[in-house]
């Protein structure tokens, strides 16, 4: 695999900086908290000023109102994105729901829903999880009634990433109970203000919100935003669980890459005639978290190489997800520690280091092998899928009585 980028890619970066330059971060406002995973914090109007640009459609369909561009310039963008510590946070998400729409949409969805998330105007919420369905999808118990050219949906939903602040939710329900456990689920497009729908905050370690609680209460659905056939939901939903282990990760090592960068020039600048960076064991932690982050960035490559392939995945993402949220922890941990006392102080204090988000970025990576899949999970997959080992081992057998 030849990982050197086109002309057509180095110029759209250099196309992306001239971007970021004549539009400074700091002007943009934000609506929601920045969760750690390299994607910035929420703004709404600097996802407004990215589909100005083109660049949230440019590789949809010509039918669509896209560009038919590369798939490999969404990785040129994100990247870019994140080395500039953008706030870009939802842009996933609706990259993510609109190839869903494209692919399994209504002619509605895509004539109302594809327009807006092109101008950045729509962003989404997944409704996929439910207090007693997390890593088991299938048991959750949310339900969708046919009702004429209707759908009630009734359920409780949890772990909402920016439920309170995006305009459309994808809700995961079960339309029928048939005998094959994964049929009988539809995919929703719900908007934010149906009646019967309430939201509320779930505040995170940091004092801020980022996830939502939903409650639905028999939230009445149009049958043309439902995505594919009535109980044919399951695929839909593992293809954007593979997309959002990839494209929501991505951008994390880039975002490391830019973190641990402070934490050279930190270690290079404090100690006076003694710096930090003279001391061996720093040294050490810094060059082996760069060679992590290096090593991230070529297995998200890799996997994208395969993705504009056409090949098919079966462990890559899962492999990728795992690294990736480790990663994140390990470099939270090595800045706590750089930073010593300083390290655990808010961006409110003013004697904070580095603006604070060492403990920003320590806190919000806790639950990152968590969310989406947790690590122990994704292992199991690529101990089945990538190496070929049993789905469950065996129990170890009985000591032969002597």
């Amino acid at each position: 695999m030849n990982f050197d980028f086109s002309e057509a890619e180095q110029a759209f970066a250099e196309e992306v900086r001239r971007f970021l330059r004549a539009n400074p971060l700091e002007t943009f406002p934000v609506d929601g908290m920045d969760a750690g995973y390299g994607s910035g914090a929420n703004s709404r109007a600097f996802l407004k000023a990215l589909g100005a640009q083109g660049w949230l459609s440019m590789c949809w369909p010509t039918t669509y109102g896209g560009r038919e561009q590369p798939m490999f310039m969404k990785l040129v963008l994100m990247e870019e994105l994140a080395l500039a510590g953008a706030p870009f946070g939802p842009l996933a998400g609706c990259w993510q729901t609109a190839d869903a729409i494209i692919e399994y949409g209504t002619e509605r969805l895509r004539r109302e829903v594809l327009p807006a998330i092109a101008r950045g105007e729509a962003t989404f919420w997944q409704g996929y999880s439910e207090p007693d369905a997390g890593s088991d999808l299938l048991a959750l118990k949310t339900e969708a009634r046919r009702d004429g050219d209707h759908y009630l949906l009734s359920g409780h939903k949890i772990w909402s990433s920016h439920a309170g602040i995006a305009t459309c939710g994808l809700v995961f329900a079960r339309t029928s109970r048939e005998s094959r456990r994964s049929r009988g689920f539809s995919m929703f497009v719900v908007p934010n203000g149906t009646p019967g729908m309430d939201i509320r905050p779930i505040r995170s370690l940091t004092g801020e919100v980022y996830h939502h609680e939903v409650f639905l209460d028999d939230v009445r659905v149009p049958v043309d935003l439902m995505l594919g056939p009535e109980g044919e939901g399951f695929q839909a939903l593992l293809n954007g669980l593979d997309a959002d282990r990839f494209w929501g990760r991505f951008y994390k090592a880039p975002a490391l890459a830019r973190v641990l960068r402070q934490l050279v020039d930190y270690a290079n600048t404090t100690g006076g005639s003694a710096p930090l960076s003279r001391d061996p064991v720093v040294r050490r932690r810094l060059a082996a978290i760069a060679a992590d982050i290096a090593a991230l960035r070529l297995i998200f490559y890799r996997t994208g190489c395969l993705i504009r392939d056409g090949a098919p995945l079966t462990y890559e993402t899962a492999m990728a997800k795992v690294y990736a949220d480790e990663t994140g922890q390990k470099l939270a941990r090595l800045g706590m520690d750089l930073l010593g006392v300083w390290g655990p102080l808010r961006e409110s204090s003013r004697w904070a280091k580095l603006g604070g988000q060492i403990s920003h970025l320590y806190l919000t990576t806790l639950g990152h092998t968590i969310a989406g899949g947790t690590a122990e999970i994704l292992r199991t997959s690529i101990a089945v899928r990538g190496l070929g080992l049993p789905a469950e081992p065996r129990a170890a057998a009985e000591p032969k009585a002597r």
